[in-house]
């Protein structure tokens, strides 16, 4: 008797992780993977990967799998997230060739943030999509983006799975870079020199003046000091490993301090006074 009670405890918690892998085998068989071939106009050949870059840990935690034949989606999510930086640096670096290393950076980082590939992914109804628990789900829908840029990423490792770094290329400039409007690009373009120009000669009868009042380091490796001023007056002080770049930065604390123009008395009269 005491046998059959033994084997009975043996048995019971392999039933209940046979019939919770079964669960995570019928979401996958129930995957229309026809709709999502056409939402991400791709077309697959090896299902498993796309399977697991769609594959929340959430899902397999609230179907306990416990990881013994399946996997969440963050492998596949650093392997997407590699070579999405490396497509993005070549595109911007053939498509903007006046722009400095700064810039650059500035804009990649734009198009590989969480924010900007969680709009990609709601582009493809990629939601729509993901094995993911219901708490999961509802995180995305109350606006939550990492879930949604964490599988954009994945999906993209995936495609590199199944076709190689070409094909990823093809989809991502399908999907942002023949898309994408420059004009909006360069909106994360924060000239701080231009808008305290634009700020000066809008409101004083001055312009900002740069100079550099300090230098350190090596030839290959100087550090500057720039400080700005209006009418001989300081306004910012920044520092940078080019000349341009301290300028940016003592533009940027001069717009923090504008206050001070009124002060120093070289705001504009109004006409009449």
């Amino acid at each position: 008797m005491f046998g059959v009670f033994k084997t009975l405890r043996k048995l019971v918690p392999l039933l209940r992780r046979r019939k919770e892998e079964d669960d995570i085998y019928s979401a996958i068989a129930s995957f229309d993977f026809k709709s999502f071939q056409e939402n991400i106009d791709y077309q697959v050949i090896h299902k498993n990967f796309f399977i697991n870059a769609l594959t929340h840990r959430s899902f397999l935690k609230a179907k306990g799998s416990n990881g013994l034949k399946f996997s969440s989606n963050e492998r596949l999510e650093y392997l997407g997230d590699a070579i999405l930086d490396s497509v993005v640096a070549e595109y911007l670096y053939k498509n903007f060739p006046d722009s400095e290393e700064g810039d650059l950076t500035k804009y990649r980082s734009v198009l590989v943030n969480q924010r900007f590939l969680a709009e990609r992914a709601k582009e493809i109804s990629l939601q729509k999509y993901l094995l993911a628990a219901p708490t999961a789900l509802k995180s995305i829908e109350d606006g939550y983006d990492t879930i949604l840029s964490d599988a954009y990423e994945a999906l993209v490792g995936a495609i590199f799975l199944d076709k190689g770094y070409d094909a990823s290329k093809e989809f991502l400039n399908n999907q942002i870079f023949k898309k994408l409007d420059v004009k909006w690009l360069n909106q994360f373009d924060e000239n701080y020199k231009s808008k305290l120009l634009e700020y000066t000669q809008a409101n004083t009868d001055f312009i900002p003046e740069y100079k550099v009042i300090a230098q350190e380091g090596p030839e290959h490796n100087k550090l500057f000091t720039v400080e700005v001023s209006i009418n001989q007056r300081g306004l910012g002080i920044g520092k940078g490993r080019t000349k341009k770049q301290a300028e940016q930065e003592a533009a940027s604390n001069a717009l923090k301090n504008l206050d001070v123009i009124e002060k120093m008395g070289l705001k504009k009269k109004k006409k009449g006074n």
